[in-house]
């Protein structure tokens, strides 16, 4: 199994507007991202189209919280996180994301070469399936990363780790107490209203798979890749495992031509 960057695999396609969807790790991932851009010497954006918590000590990015992504300044160098403030009657322990129009705008003013956006909101839950807002994708979007949280695989289906638990029954055919399978894993990131709903149609799809430092979590993930790649090997890239909140964007890359 080979192990890669996931910012180095990013560079071989080219920057853009990246968005993240699902569940297990989206803000670990989006603030890695930015922060190794950084490192790399790119200019970056770390922002959200959905509500995330705010940054606070999760990131040493810099951050800015202007009401209107018009009047946002670009970074001279590095990276930062920009979104709204709390509006008046809104969740205070959240931060609120731009629309996916003003994500557009921000990209074809060239605010940053690479815009990296958590597009899909998750309450914590290691997975999830979109309601029928979500996830929030820009229509310039290049690269959309569905992301799964390893911890569910073999768990039953409960509300503690399924967010939208009712979306997550019509996509998968689970039923509610039922264990959460590497086949309803991979049944949600093909489905049309699953992990990559609202994809843009040139838009590269890639499955992080998260959590893998769990016992037993490689072997997780190698069977969601496996039952992904047998039902449709053209409909994501690559399935990388790893742990963003261990090791960052160190990955193990399964690809249906190399799968293990």
């Amino acid at each position: 199994m080979r192990t890669v960057s996931l910012l180095a695999e990013l560079e071989h396609i080219g920057p853009g507007i990246i968005c993240l969807t699902g569940g297990g790790g989206k803000t670990t991932l989006l603030y890695a991202l930015g922060e190794e851009a950084a490192e790399a010497g790119y200019r970056a954006l770390c922002t959200t189209t959905a509500k995330m918590r705010p940054p606070g000590v999760m990131t040493r990015l810099p951050a800015s919280f202007e009401a209107d992504p018009a009047a946002l300044l670009p970074p001279g160098a590095g990276a930062m996180f920009a979104a709204r403030q709390s509006p008046p009657g809104g969740d205070p322990g959240k931060v609120y994301g731009y629309s996916a129009a003003e994500v557009d705008a921000l990209a074809e003013r060239a605010f940053t070469p690479w815009i990296f956006v958590e597009a899909d909101g998750s309450a914590g839950r290691p997975v999830k399936a979109p309601a029928r807002h979500e996830p929030v994708i820009p229509a310039g979007t290049t690269v959309v990363i569905g992301v799964i949280g390893l911890s569910c695989l073999s768990r039953a289906f409960t509300p503690e780790r399924v967010f939208r638990p009712e979306r997550f029954a019509e996509v998968t055919g689970l039923i509610p107490g039922a264990a959460i399978t590497p086949d309803a894993m991979a049944a949600l990131a093909l489905h049309p209203n699953g992990l990559f709903k609202n994809s843009p149609d040139a838009a590269v799809r890639l499955l992080f798979c998260n959590q893998s430092d769990l016992p037993g979590a490689l072997e997780a993930g190698e069977a969601i890749a496996e039952a992904l790649f047998a039902s449709n090997p053209a409909f994501v890239r690559a399935v990388y495992l790893g742990a963003a909140r261990v090791e960052r964007l160190k990955c193990r890359k399964l690809t249906p031509d190399r799968p293990l």
